[in-house]
């Protein structure tokens, strides 16, 4: 008996995908840059130090990984700013589905922005972050449009989502290739 317990575990384990609809996060690290200038009307250089990003921010944005007649898995990217006495992080990607009309239907993603109290590095200058997303396509739909939006939570006062990125994907029989709409 012991032994069935330890097999359907190790069955169980080997089964499993890892990372599938994981929100993935990524610091921003910048270093500092020396530059020196002159100044015109002494003649005398002056040193400062200013911070060039070291990692690239991801561009919001969404895209389709793989596609067949049942199911839709797609990618959402983007980054958010946090640095110097402004403490941003990335709680969630939250989903609402929104409404059908016809045959298309509206996905909206809401990132949800937290404002803590602190002081962020002097090296960190944001994150990026990605998301898998798979989504079962429903028999009578046939343009799928998913929306990305950046939702500030300060919690003082509710704040209006700001649409980030925007993709259509076309799923009509003639034509099978995706439009995009920026």
């Amino acid at each position: 008996m012991r032994y069935l317990a330890v097999l359907t575990s190790f069955l169980a384990l080997f089964g499993c995908k890892t990372n599938v609809q994981k929100l993935q996060i990524s610091t921003i690290y910048t270093e500092p840059k020396r530059v020196l200038k002159e100044i015109p009307e002494t003649g005398a250089i002056q040193t400062h130090v200013s911070r060039k990003e070291v990692t690239e921010r991801l561009v919001p944005l969404i895209y389709m990984l793989y596609k067949n007649a049942e199911i839709l898995k797609f990618r959402m990217q983007g980054n958010i700013s946090s640095s110097g006495h402004a403490v941003h992080q990335l709680r969630k990607i939250r989903f609402e589905r929104g409404e059908q009309k016809g045959n298309t239907i509206t996905l909206r993603y809401y990132v949800e922005i937290k404002k803590y109290p602190g002081k962020e590095s002097a090296d960190v200058k944001g994150y990026n972050y990605t998301k898998d997303e798979i989504y079962k396509i429903p028999n009578d739909v046939k343009l799928i449009n998913i929306q990305l939006y950046e939702d500030r939570i300060d919690g003082i006062a509710a704040t209006n989502p700001k649409l980030i990125a925007e993709q259509t994907f076309n799923f009509f029989e003639k034509s099978r290739h995706l439009k995009t709409k920026r």
